[in-house]
């Protein structure tokens, strides 16, 4: 009877959780299972192709002068410029964050004329979600926050002095497009990408910051061509 009982003990105690494991695994699996792109930190870079503004208010013809002063700032019209954004960010399976920085300079024309030379600058913070996540070919669309900032070379004036021009602001960020993974770590992607920004501080000849009102806002939409690396 005792030997019996050992018999039996020692089944309930190794044939048990042996069959637990065995049943559990495939659960286990399941629970794991991702897509087809490698999850984790992954480096960027997007090309905006023939990137400006649309000219809503940098048109080439606005001014703005300083409520309470006589300083002149001008908007010129913006030619087209490719622009490179570098990025950082995380992949999950349907989702990332990245953090990236964008930097153009361009030449500009105001009443006809050419205008010396503008930078634009932004950081964007953005969040990218996958679909079809279990295949190579994967849509995905785009939404995030931007802190874009511009300067505008001799774009400020109080007689005597000129001075650049830095304008200050904040944006809105999309894109809509597909990414194709060749390999689980190497993605790239197509898109179209489409932004609007509010520019609402700005600093020129006296450099004083001060609150544009009303706020100046553009847009601009670009083809976007994008490669990544995922660690």
């Amino acid at each position: 009877m005792n030997h019996y009982r050992l018999s039996r003990l020692f089944v309930l105690i190794v044939a048990v959780p042996a069959m637990m494991a065995i049943f559990a695994a495939p659960a286990f699996c399941q629970e794991e299972r991702h897509g087809y792109a490698k999850e984790g930190g992954y480096v960027g870079v997007t090309g905006l192709l023939g990137f400006t503004f649309d000219g809503n208010v940098f048109d080439g013809e606005t001014g703005y002068i300083e409520e309470d002063g006589d300083e002149l700032m001008i908007l010129p019209k913006l030619e087209k410029r490719n622009l490179i954004r570098g990025i950082l960010g995380h992949r999950w399976e349907k989702g990332a964050f990245e953090v990236s920085y964008d930097r153009t300079k361009h030449t500009g024309t105001f009443l006809g004329q050419s205008f010396g030379e503008t930078t634009f600058q932004a950081v964007n913070f953005d969040g990218r979600f996958f679909m079809a996540t279990q295949g190579p070919v994967q849509p995905h669309v785009l939404v995030g926050a931007s802190i874009p900032w511009l300067r505008i070379k001799d774009g400020s004036f109080l007689d005597p002095v000129v001075k650049d021009a830095r304008i200050r602001g904040y944006g809105v960020n999309t894109e809509a497009g597909v990414t194709v993974f060749p390999h689980p770590k190497v993605g790239v992607g197509i898109g179209y990408s489409y932004r609007v920004m509010w520019f609402d501080r700005a600093s020129g000849a006296t450099d004083k910051l001060f609150e544009l009102r009303p706020r100046f806002r553009e847009t601009s939409g670009s083809v976007a061509m994008s490669g990544f690396f995922t660690f």
